[in-house]
């Protein structure tokens, strides 16, 4: 070969080699465990283009092994050069389980420099499985996102806490669109992240062109407009996004808990929940003073003399929350300071007392939310022992004991709490332990009545042929509140569309609306389509009160057997949370079964749903009447 010849060859040669030396990305490398249908396919590819991975060789396969957790060392590397550097060289190691002149030392190093690793102790544990919170910490540092733009931005993942010490970079990366969690509303902090994960996590840290879609960010909660402060009544109290049931749940709270208000929408409220506006069942809080404090009783009228405004405390530089016509009257519950805490519309706020003049009065006014003050009512004890108290209040002083089946004269209802006389003594019962009876007009008229039509929302209770108990309960359930309205009781159904409260939700809202009955109404079903007729349960509770539940099963199963003409199964016991977690006279009843064709046939008939709840209005009258 001539000389000419040779030259040309080893040129060609260094060139290749040359090419290969500078771009060893470009040999296309093809990982055996990672199908184009993998959901972090794009982002391998990316990451292989970048130099970034370069997977293992066994076998005389080239394999990434996507599922296994990425360590550590892997993920120091993988961050490093996706930042855009290289390893660091140095003599001496910064960690006792990092040997320098490792390939991972370097890149270990480099990392140190960039502050891309929380560590503190001598030790980097480079084998241990990277977890999602250290995740979110790594690619905020390398990627330069400011975690404290974030910190005051609401954590919308149920099992990371604000005290958490990656909150701030959690929140970093789920707002840039690179996290969004692991499902269900949580991060899962603690878990370790897969290779294929981590290659989807630090391509969308990189280039927005994995980014996931951006959520919006929260408005930001404005302090200055609070309305109102409330105490939640019942437990695990779900706090949703917007104020309807198909808003995503961000939370819960419990008895006890307090929130901030910031508007009245319907029956939802708008409150302030970690840090974002969320919405709350207004049915499942009660206004609290703006201090904390109970509303209490009210002491006195007033009516106003002028437009004024309503102040959430009592200062006129504070939020106005709503104003009030001249000459309207408002009851007063405290006097603070030139200032009268008044409600208006359900909400508690202060008025210039300067402004009112005070309406003369005899008859003590109710609390916020009662059945109102009564007129021609007597009350019947339906336990032994029962206390009449000094004030309406259960740590008040004893005036006497009133036994059994007492009549009693009762003057108005606060709340729970009856003023009423007996034997020429004047103080308070809980009303909730006297049978309340009027002696002219309706038998219902002035009474708080719960109606429950059972299930509903996700949960459709029993269903044949396309018929589900939740829709059936509900038209009857609407009908006997109609019914019972018209006779001039206090209806209050714990659902009137398709959604579902819980059984504690619904307890709660009994004793949040001073319930003095509950009925709640279902549909059976069996096995054995033999199996017919209507029953009726009670609940046999401490005492003897249960005998008044009893009586209102009776009245209400009697009234459907005989008008629906059903097969009588009878009144029974039974230990159904709803009616078994209740200080007041409460039944379930069971209209008929689903799964028998003649019950069947006459629940889904219009007719007949007619007839349940004129039975079921029929017997709630009677139980009042007698």
């Amino acid at each position: 070969m001539n000389q000419k010849l040779i030259t040309l060859v080893v040129a060609v040669i260094l060139t290749c080699v040359s090419v290969l030396a500078v771009n060893p990305a470009s040999a296309n490398i093809v990982f055996e465990d990672v199908a184009t249908t993998n959901p972090a396919y794009d982002e391998i590819q990316y990451l292989i283009d970048l130099g970034v991975i370069n997977g293992y060789q066994e076998n005389g396969k080239t394999l990434f092994k996507p599922n296994e957790s990425v360590t550590r060392g892997h993920a120091a590397k993988m961050a490093v050069i996706a930042a855009g550097y290289g390893p660091l060289t140095v003599s001496k190691s910064s960690y006792t389980d990092v040997k320098v002149g490792t390939p991972t030392s370097g890149y270990v190093e480099r990392a140190k420099e960039l502050g891309l690793f929380s560590t503190t102790s001598s030790m980097f544990y480079p084998n241990d499985p990277l977890t999602r919170d250290e995740m979110s910490y790594v690619l905020t540092k390398a990627f330069k996102l400011n975690a404290n733009d974030y910190k005051d931005y609401a954590m919308v993942f149920t099992d990371v806490s604000s005290s958490n010490t990656y909150a701030s970079y959690i929140k970093a990366i789920y707002y840039n669109g690179i996290s969004n969690g692991s499902g269900g509303g949580k991060y899962l902090p603690k878990s370790p992240v897969t290779r294929a994960q981590f290659a989807s996590f630090i391509s969308r840290a990189k280039s927005d062109k994995f980014r996931l879609p951006l959520p919006s960010i929260p408005e930001k909660v404005d302090t200055t407009q609070v309305i109102g402060l409330i105490s939640v009544t019942t437990d695990a109290l779900n706090v949703r996004t917007a104020p309807n049931t198909n808003a995503t749940v961000i939370g819960t709270v419990n008895t006890g808990g307090k929130l901030s208000v910031y508007a009245v929408e319907g029956n939802w409220l708008k409150v302030s929940y970690k840090g974002q506006y969320a919405y709350i069942s207004k049915s499942y809080a009660k206004f609290l003073a703006h201090d904390g404090s109970s509303i209490g009783s009210a002491i006195k009228k007033v009516t106003t003399n002028e437009k004024l405004n309503l102040y959430y405390t009592p200062s006129s530089s504070s939020k106005v929350i709503t104003q009030i016509a001249q000459g309207t009257t408002l009851s007063v519950y405290k006097d603070a300071s030139g200032y009268y805490l008044t409600m208006v519309n359900g909400i508690p706020g202060y008025i210039v007392k300067s402004s009112t003049t005070d309406v003369v009065t005899e008859t003590p006014d109710p609390d916020p939310g009662d059945g109102g003050v009564t007129v021609n009512t007597m009350g019947k004890v339906t336990i032994g022992g029962l206390n009449m108290r000094q004030s309406a209040s259960s740590s008040s002083a004893s005036l006497k004991t009133l036994a059994k089946g007492k009549v009693i004269s009762v003057h108005s209802i606060s709340g729970y709490w009856a003023k009423v006389t007996a034997d020429g003594v004047t103080g308070y019962v809980h009303k909730s332990y006297i049978k309340l009876m009027n002696t002219s007009g309706s038998s219902v008229k002035g009474r708080i009545i719960i109606i429950d039509p059972g299930h509903g929302g996700k949960d459709p209770g029993t269903s044949k042929e396309g018929n589900t108990e939740k829709a059936i309960v509900l038209k009857v359930g609407t009908l006997v509140k109609q019914k019972l309205e018209n006779a001039g009781a206090k209806v209050f159904m714990t659902r009137t569309g398709d959604t579902y409260p819980t059984l504690e939700e619904r307890v709660a809202f009994t004793k949040n609306n001073y319930g003095e009955i509950f009925v709640s109404v279902h549909v059976n079903s069996a096995t054995a389509s033999s199996a017919s007729g209507t029953e009726t349960y009670y609940n046999v509770s401490t005492g003897d009160q249960y005998e008044e539940d009893k009586k209102l099963a009776t009245y209400i199963n009697n009234e459907i057997v005989t008008n629906a003409n059903m097969n009588n199964r009878g009144v029974k016991e039974g230990p159904f949370y709803v009616i078994r977690n209740m200080m007041i006279p409460s039944v379930l009843v069971e209209l008929g079964f689903i799964t028998n064709p003649s019950d069947q046939e006459k629940l889904i008939n219009d007719k007949y749903v007619e007839i349940f709840a004129q039975s079921i209005y029929k017997g709630i009258v009677d139980y009042y009447g007698n």
